[in-house]
């Protein structure tokens, strides 16, 4: 079995290339996650800087509730990256062969146009989760300065990760129509 290079894929070669296939497939998600003023919402950054904030505020004083917050915060994530694993095989089951077909020829790229919202929220849903882990196996006699700094980062992610529903809902929305206006386009 040689190592033959397929032809016919356009731009997006079936495999993506890289050393392995972890560092290949992390690679392609990386590319798209964006996460940048340019290309979010100003609610997101807002957001993510007043959880950041408010982490940061748990993390000073042992007499606040970092435990309570900490278990809804955990909650919050696990459902908001379920539904967004959710949204997104609903989404690729709508993409059959006739809408990806019409959608090529439109010059639309579905998942670099509309899903990427997504794909930023299961990247910050994950660096929640890293972030919640580390705050809420740290000690009690741990510095205040480290308890600050990782409820900080903790607050910030989550707060970028709720904040990113309401453009990802729009993205979502547009799609939808998209589909519903191909859907009327003959072969």
């Amino acid at each position: 079995m040689g190592a033959e290079k397929r032809t016919g894929f356009g731009s997006y070669p079936e495999e993506p290339s890289g050393r392995t296939l972890g560092d290949k497939y992390f690679k392609e998600f990386t590319g798209l996650v964006h996460v940048s003023l340019r290309s979010g919402w100003w609610g997101e950054p807002l957001g993510a800087i007043l959880g950041g904030a408010g982490g940061a505020w748990l993390g000073h004083d042992d007499d606040l509730p970092m435990d309570e917050v900490l278990g809804v915060a955990v909650s919050m994530v696990g459902v908001i990256i379920g539904a967004v694993f959710g949204i997104l095989a609903m989404i690729t089951r709508a993409c059959d062969n006739n809408f990806l077909r019409k959608a090529r020829r439109a010059g639309i790229l579905p998942i670099t146009n509309y899903l990427w919202p997504f794909f930023t929220i299961v990247a910050m849903g994950v660096l929640s989760t890293i972030f919640l882990l580390i705050v809420a196996g740290m000690s009690d006699d741990a510095p205040t300065p480290i308890r600050m700094t990782f409820g900080a980062a903790a607050g910030f992610f989550i707060m970028w990760t709720m904040a990113s529903l309401l453009p990802a809902m729009g993205a979502l929305i547009v799609f939808t129509r998209l589909i519903e206006k191909t859907s009327g386009i003959n072969d």
